[in-house]
């Protein structure tokens, strides 16, 4: 079911870093550029209508961050699968595999975030069902984007499309986003790549601070041996929350994470870098940084080279 890795997608031989946009405050072109210019190997945009402030929207800041780049690799980070129709999500990937010149990966989550689908009408189905709607999802979408058409009859979703869209030679890499052993079991092997997450940071439909700081360096290597032991070939990256610098707020992070894997992550940009790049060792072969303290990610950038 999944595809081959081409001369493009062969494993890493250093972990990669990707800057993820997460704030309407920055303008998404230049946001990438500087990213590509600093060393960044790619750039990700996550897909919300709001957590603490506005966020940029999805399709149209990845469009903007492919037109102002030239060689990093672009990625939602990731589409949420209770916003939108596996089949706009195929169509959209696929216009951005165009755009970008295949410098596109296409990622879909599953949708974690409660408050914002109620507040705007929509429904938050519990986690198992959400968990079985982004399987089918994911398969709905890996035969849009490889043969340009499908036929699904499942649980959540009934579809019968036509062979309307033209896939290219080289079609965009799916990527999933897996944590509890279900996802890692039944997601594992129907995608080309999978990033971790820590569910129960966000199991109650929000960032819960108090169980992210409880996030050891050793259930990170027994999350990397699970997926390991579904499918040993698949390359494995990590969501990350930095605060990097000396600011009043990041000492608060600081304080607030502690002295476990997360924690790892704050403070002094040399030091956060230096504790990233100590996830290679684990198997990790990509880290999605995202900035909990405005300034983070050029902290980071400061001393990425």
């Amino acid at each position: 079911m999944h595809q081959k890795a081409g001369v493009r997608r062969e494993r890493s031989q250093r972990v990669q870093f990707f800057a993820n946009l997460t704030s309407a405050e920055y303008e998404p072109a230049e946001f990438a550029a500087k990213a590509e210019a600093a060393g960044f190997d790619g750039v990700t945009c996550s897909d919300h209508y709001w957590l603490r402030s506005v966020f940029p929207h999805l399709w149209v800041s990845l469009a903007a961050m492919a037109c102002a780049t030239e060689r990093v690799t672009l990625a939602p980070s990731f589409a949420n699968n209770l916003f939108r129709s596996p089949v706009e999500f195929a169509q959209a990937s696929l216009a951005m595999q165009r755009l970008s010149q295949g410098r596109y990966e296409a990622g879909l989550g599953a949708g974690w975030t409660e408050k914002e689908l109620l507040a705007t009408g929509q429904v938050f189905p519990e986690g198992r069902i959400r968990a079985r709607m982004y399987r089918e999802a994911l398969l709905i979408v890996r035969e849009l984007l490889t043969t340009g058409q499908c036929q699904f009859e499942g649980e959540h979703y009934t579809m019968d499309v036509p062979k309307v869209f033209t896939v290219p030679a080289d079609p965009p890499p799916l990527v999933a986003s897996v944590g509890g052993p279900w996802t890692v079991r039944n997601i594992t092997p129907i995608v080309d790549r999978v990033e971790l997450k820590f569910g129960r940071t966000t199991r109650g439909g929000q960032l819960d601070l108090e169980a992210l700081a409880s996030v050891t360096r050793d259930e990170l290597a027994g999350m990397v041996e699970e997926v390991r032991a579904v499918r040993s070939d698949i390359e494995i990256g990590l969501f990350v929350l930095v605060s990097a610098g000396d600011s009043p707020e990041v000492k608060t992070m600081t304080d607030l994470l502690g002295d476990n894997l997360c924690g790892g992550f704050t403070g002094e940009p040399a030091r956060v870098l230096d504790n990233l790049r100590s996830l290679e060792e684990l198997g990790i072969s990509r880290l999605q940084v995202t900035e909990m303290v405005k300034g983070s990610l050029d902290e980071i950038a400061g001393v990425l080279r």
